[in-house]
């Protein structure tokens, strides 16, 4: 895992008042509750361990750190609740949200009340154009949809596409889009861009018309339940194309079971990957939970909290730079398994 530097304006952000009491506290807002509880359970895990080992080797500037973390219900609305929850509270910065929706409507109010939050995995890139108090620890939308469609033209072979957005989603409706855009500029020809529903059970109509067309690949830039659900009744209906997704396929065996055998998406992440803090986390992990990492967006909570730690804890000192060749990781699916298949670099 590489280490992502945040910006210099971070450190001027990070309000030193703040560590006047005993502890300092950090704000994790996350969904517990509601459809995107099961994406963001395992960041919420990082988050605590992350916070846990800072506190082993000494804490903030001296002081121990009191994380506080509170659930967003799946929904902008409790975003927004959420972030006035915090400002109320008084922490020194946030971590969170992890869906860019989230972040969307969680960032207005950090902004106005000059509280950094760090996002793990908020890809819009309008999130942090909200303000200088924003940062995330993530590749963008735009890369990411770019490197797919490079990916399927020039690794697969595909020149016909059909893409199925969540209409719910501003995340799945601009990643397809970027997608899209790339893909024909390359060359490909784009034979529905078709939409459905994020709670959405049954997609037949648009599934009937996707195997009449007979695409070679099919990009669905969803969340775990639709995408998988989607591509199992899709394969269930003789689709035969190769279906492609994005970052927020995290085990997405447990709605698309076999189905999504032969499938690749893009991550952040990867066990395979061989960055000695990656094979850092990997070990704590294990010792902390007894198991290895499964979800491939988790780590990079960890990278938020490592990144606002290390802001704070040198500030004085650090020269700023952006978020440095944060590389797309392509994932084949294969076998019940995810399996490392190659990087793409900015």
């Amino acid at each position: 895992m590489k280490r992502i530097i945040i910006l210099l304006c971070l450190m001027e952000a990070l309000s030193f008042s703040s560590f006047a009491s005993e502890q300092v506290k950090i704000g994790a807002v996350f969904s517990e509750t509601g459809i995107a509880a099961i994406h963001n359970a395992p960041l919420i895990e990082m988050v605590k361990l992350a916070a846990e080992e800072l506190n082993n080797e000494g804490g903030l500037l001296g002081h121990p750190v009191r994380l506080v973390t509170l659930d967003n219900k799946s929904t902008p609305i409790g975003s927004k609740l959420a972030a006035e929850e915090v400002v109320r509270l008084g922490v020194a910065a946030v971590i969170g949200a992890h869906w860019s929706s989230h972040s969307l409507a969680l960032a207005p109010t950090l902004q106005k009340a000059g509280i950094p939050m760090i996002s793990p995995g908020s890809t819009n890139p309008k999130v942090t154009q909200i303000g200088n108090y924003i940062f995330r620890v993530c590749f963008i939308d735009s890369f990411q949809g770019q490197a797919m469609a490079r990916f399927a033209y020039a690794s697969l072979g595909a020149r016909k596409a059909v893409v199925l957005k969540n209409i719910d989603e501003e995340y799945s409706i601009k990643l397809a889009e970027y997608f899209m855009n790339a893909f024909k500029r390359i060359g490909g020809k784009i034979l529905l861009d078709g939409s459905y529903r994020g709670k959405a059970v049954d997609f037949s109509d648009v599934l009937e018309l996707t195997a009449k067309l007979a695409p070679d690949v099919v990009y669905v830039p969803g969340y775990t339940r639709d995408s998988g659900l989607l591509i199992k009744q899709a394969v269930s209906m003789g689709v035969k194309a190769t279906f492609l997704g994005g970052d927020a396929w995290d085990e997405i065996y447990k709605y698309g079971g076999e189905a999504v055998d032969g499938s690749y998406h893009s991550a952040p992440w990867h066990p395979d990957v061989p960055f000695p803090k990656s094979i850092h986390l990997k070990k704590i992990y294990r010792k902390k939970y007894d198991m290895q990492i499964k979800n491939m967006s988790a780590p990079l909570a960890y990278d938020a909290f490592t990144v606002l730690a290390t802001a704070i804890n040198r500030a004085a000192t650090l020269n700023g730079d952006n978020p440095l060749d944060k590389e797309v990781i392509i994932i084949k699916l294969d076998k019940g398994r995810p399996e490392y298949y190659k990087a793409i670099k900015p």
